[in-house]
């Protein structure tokens, strides 16, 4: 896996040094709204997350079956912001994403959602990729659909731990 660049930053694998960065970003209000299951209870506890993630790197990258998850860094400061993920999803790949509560609303999500998924659908065996977020977080919305995702739907199911309404949206080739 290659570092893939943008106008502003840089999606890229995740290493251990970017521990107590990733645990701070677990920590924000935003995280523990829409993604509580990614709030981890120390640096412990991260680094089994990040060490499960950096050997997902190893062989094949095939998020149909085992996740491809990324950091998102600031490419003028080489500051770790957030991340960018694509993971198996019902027989499927679905996007991922966070960034942390500072830097929301500047258009860095859909910089590297748009990267991460024009990269997958160039150069992995994959022709559509999924986008599911709760229904009411407008800005997560937003990124899918300023990334060129497609609504699909409007369901109840469990997301991230919790029973919600969710809209699902898709990208194919």
């Amino acid at each position: 896996m290659t570092d893939i660049e943008t106008n502003n930053l840089i999606v890229r694998p995740f290493i251990m040094s970017d521990l107590t960065k990733v645990f701070q970003l677990s920590q924000e209000l935003s995280l523990a709204k829409w993604m509580p299951d990614q709030v981890y209870k120390d640096e412990e506890e991260t680094a089994g997350v990040l060490d499960f993630l950096i050997t997902q790197y190893q062989g094949s990258l095939k998020p149909d079956e085992k996740p491809l998850v990324l950091a998102i860094v600031l490419k003028n400061t080489n500051e770790l912001i957030g991340h960018v993920g694509l993971s198996p999803y019902k027989n499927n790949i679905e996007v991922g994403y966070a960034i942390s509560d500072e830097y929301c609303g500047k258009g860095y999500a859909t910089e590297a959602v748009t990267s991460l998924v024009n990269w997958a659908l160039s150069n992995l065996e994959t022709h559509k990729i999924l986008g599911v977020v709760a229904s009411e977080n407008i800005g997560s919305r937003r990124v899918l659909e300023k990334s060129g995702f497609l609504f699909n739907n409007e369901s109840k199911q469990i997301y991230h731990g919790q029973m919600r309404l969710c809209r699902k949206y898709s990208l194919s080739k």
